[in-house]
C-alpha cells in the first residue's frame, strides 16, 4: 500500500474522532510519524477542502466539507442505506423512536445512519460512533447470523466491560443470548448500554444470504414493550424487507418472543 495514502487516511479518521479539532503536533504524535510528513499530508488535505481549521482556533484541524459531502454521497448511493432510510423509519416514528442502521467493522458496531422521529425522547449517538458488539442490539443481531466461526473469533476477542448492572459480561452469556437472537430474528440491548435505555435490532441479508447490516430503534426503557416484544417484531419485518430489496429470497422461520 501506499505510505502516503495511508497515512492521510489515518490522519481523516483522527479528525473524524474529534469534533473540536486536532493539533498538527497530536497528529504526529499519534501516528508517529515526523512533524514534516505529517504537516505535508494535512496542507494537501487542506487544499483538497478535505480537511480545515477549526474557525475558533487555526491551529487545530477538523474534517474538511468535501469528506463530508464524499460521505454523504456514499450514504445516498449505497443501497442498504436508502432502503433501511424508507423502512427503519415507518418503525422509529410508529414508536416514537430514533432508528440506526450499523455495519460491522471488527468487534464494533459503526453507526452509518440515524433517523430520529419527532417525538423521540433520546437522540442516543451520532453517525460514526462506534460500540461494541455484545452490548448493542445491532452489534448482536449482525453477530448472531455470522458464519459460527467468524463469530467465535470476534468473541474471542471481545474485553467485557460492565456498563450497567444488566449488560452482558461474559461469552457464555453472550452465545446464550445469540441463539435466542437465531430462534426469533431480533436483538434486544435491554438497560445494557445505558440503564434508562432499551433497544430493539434485527439483521439484514444481502441475495447471498450474508449478513451485511442492522437495524435497530431506540428509546426510554419500557416494561410493557420489553415484555411483549412487538416492537421487535416490527424492526424484524423491517429488516426482511430491506433483506429483500437486496435480492434475499430464502424463507427463514422464527419463533414468537419469549421462546
Amino acid at each position: 500500500m501506499n505510505r502516503t495514502i495511508v497515512r492521510a487516511v489515518k490522519i481523516l479518521e483522527i479528525l473524524a474522532a474529534n469534533k473540536e479539532g486536532t493539533s498538527l503536533m497530536e497528529i504526529s504524535r499519534t501516528l508517529n510519524i515526523p512533524k514534516s510528513s505529517t504537516y505535508e499530508i494535512v496542507q494537501t488535505l487542506l487544499k483538497l477542502k478535505l480537511a480545515e481549521t477549526n474557525i475558533y482556533n487555526p491551529k487545530l484541524y477538523v474534517l474538511g466539507s468535501k469528506a463530508f459531502s464524499i460521505g454523504s454521497k456514499y450514504i445516498s448511493s449505497n443501497d442498504i442505506i436508502h432502503l433501511g432510510s424508507i423502512y427503519l423509519r415507518e418503525v422509529a416514528d410508529k414508536y416514537n423512536k430514533t432508528g440506526f442502521m450499523g455495519f460491522l467493522d471488527g468487534d464494533e458496531v459503526v453507526y452509518v445512519y440515524k433517523w430520529q422521529s419527532p417525538k423521540a425522547k433520546l437522540a442516543s449517538c451520532d453517525l460514526g460512533t462506534r460500540h461494541p458488539v455484545y452490548c448493542t442490539s445491532l452489534g448482536k443481531a449482525l453477530l448472531a447470523f455470522l458464519p459460527e466461526k467468524r463469530c467465535d473469533e470476534i468473541i474471542a476477542k471481545i474485553k467485557f466491560n460492565k456498563k450497567t448492572e444488566h449488560t452482558i459480561t461474559d461469552s457464555a452469556q453472550l452465545k446464550k443470548e445469540l441463539e435466542k437472537i437465531r430462534t426469533r430474528g431480533f436483538s434486544v440491548d435491554n438497560r445494557e448500554v445505558e440503564s434508562h435505555m432499551a433497544c430493539f435490532g434485527a439483521p439484514i441479508f444481502d441475495h447471498m444470504g450474508n449478513v451485511v447490516a442492522a437495524i435497530s430503534v431506540s428509546d426510554m426503557y419500557n416494561e410493557e414493550e420489553m415484555k411483549n416484544g412487538q416492537v421487535g417484531l416490527d424492526i424484524r419485518a423491517a429488516a426482511d424487507k430491506i433483506s429483500a430489496g437486496l435480492g434475499y429470497n430464502l424463507v427463514r422461520r422464527f419463533t414468537t418472543y419469549g421462546n
